[in-house]
């Protein structure tokens, strides 16, 4: 499905997986066409109504990493699409004349909080009493929280609340924090299992909120406390359209060849490429550049251009398929947030403690202590673009550590825009309000 078919029933969609989401068999009713919303008020169909609320996050999160990759240093436009290239040369400024690629993703992300506080509303009302010991409250207060999360460090301001205001990005990271730590409360009265699935999931993401709120102390000890081996997915499928990653879709040759590596990493790529067929290469290890990074790893076919017939194209390999999970949250970010932490503290032994543990265990050699802030500080980046790279993190960083000028020019969006369709639909918002993106 193309990228904009694919937005046009997104909205019919995620509608319906809050019905329907895993439900086979279950919605059996003699009158389907008097289903309404009072029959989802039952105890076998409240989970699915969860489910379908986690499930749109995972709709809203691949859009959500193409469009800040595509801003950041990672990849490019490679496409014949002038909305996908608006982004990649960061043309985007406030109250954008266009709903452009950004808005689909933040009206997503936003449908998957307003999905979520829906549910968690017809949680409380179904089981009463008994809904604080439901793991299904602790998961949607969960995709409440992570939605916030998404929204600050990708779009420059959004609406706290629905319907609400203009407000900074900022402003979404502590909001984040309190529903975290709100579900945290809650995984103490849930079944035993759930606790341990649950208490992960919720430290790791309150651990970036904390992270990007400043909460440095409360970043670390929340970081520290997620056990080795920590994983949190998106989960895609092939078989239905509205299913399939963008990021496979768009980010592969075996597909559209939309988006593929910027440029300016092109000569830091190792791997023999021939003229016949694809072969993988990967980006160089930034501490010794004659070892391949496997984190990074692409693909390609000597020669090949992208669909725009201008660039050399190299794919992204890890998006090579359209069903493949993709990351939100996991260990190996945690070792990064404890990493900054102890940068930011002056702890560089530490510091390389912690990159090390996600470099060895790819087989890369292990870093010295850097010797002082400047060090430090490209160390830790560096790291963070080779272990998330493309999963959505990149242009943030490069953001917060005020860097996108140096990187990537003058003039550029830092961030991407608020949505033209929520400035078109809430009441509360008027054009010609924005105060941001800023520029580089």
């Amino acid at each position: 499905m193309t990228r904009i078919s694919r937005h046009a029933v997104r909205g019919v969609l995620i509608a319906a997986s809050l019905i329907v989401t895993g439900c086979s068999g279950i919605l059996e009713v003699e009158d389907p066409q008097a289903f309404g919303d009072a029959d989802l008020n039952s105890p076998v169909i409240i989970k699915n109504v969860s489910d379908g609320a986690e499930g749109s996050l995972h709709q809203a999160f691949d859009d959500v990493v193409v469009v800040t990759a595509l801003q950041g240093d990672e990849i490019e436009s490679t496409s014949t699409w002038i909305d996908w290239e608006d982004i990649s040369e960061g043309r985007l400024r406030g109250d954008w004349a266009t709903t452009g690629s950004f808005s689909g993703p933040l009206d997503a992300v936003l449908r998957a909080r307003y999905a979520a506080q829906s549910a968690a509303d017809r949680i409380k009302t179904v089981l009463g009493a008994n809904a604080n010991a439901s793991p299904l409250l602790t998961q949607v207060t969960w995709v409440d929280g992570f939605s916030d999360l998404l929204i600050g460090s990708s779009f420059c301001e959004g609406p706290l609340t629905q319907g609400g205001a203009r407000e900074s990005n900022a402003k979404f990271f502590p909001q984040a924090v309190t529903k975290f730590t709100a579900a945290l409360t809650l995984v103490n009265s849930i079944p035993a299992a759930d606790q341990v699935k649950w208490r992960s999931v919720l430290l790791a993401s309150r651990a970036r909120a904390n992270l990007f709120a400043g909460n440095f102390d409360a970043a670390l000890a929340d970081a520290l406390a997620v056990p080795a081996g920590f994983l949190k997915e998106a989960v895609y499928a092939e078989g239905a359209a509205n299913q399939q990653s963008t990021t496979g879709n768009q980010l592969h040759q075996n597909r559209n060849r939309s988006g593929g590596l910027r440029r300016m990493y092109h000569s830091r790529v190792l791997g023999s490429f021939t003229a016949t067929s694809y072969t993988n290469g990967t980006l160089a290890d930034w501490f010794d550049a004659t070892k391949p990074d496997p984190r990074m790893a692409v693909t390609r076919k000597l020669n090949e251009k992208g669909v725009n017939n201008r660039f050399d194209y190299y794919g992204i390999a890890k998006y090579s398929d359209r069903a493949a999970n993709q990351v939100l949250i996991s260990s190996k970010e945690m070792a990064l947030i404890a990493a900054e932490v102890y940068m930011r503290k002056g702890d560089f032994a530490n510091m390389a403690t912690k990159l090390n543990e996600n470099r060895t265990a790819v087989g890369l050699a292990p870093i010295p202590a850097p010797g002082n802030a400047a060090a430090a500080q490209t160390a830790l980046l560096n790291e963070r673009m080779a272990v998330l790279f493309v999963e959505g993190q990149r242009m943030y960083d490069l953001h917060r550590f005020n860097l996108v000028r140096g990187t990537l020019g003058a003039d550029r969006s830092t961030m991407l825009p608020l949505s033209r369709t929520e400035i078109l639909a809430n009441p509360n918002m008027k054009e010609g309000q924005a105060t941001c993106p800023k520029l580089s």
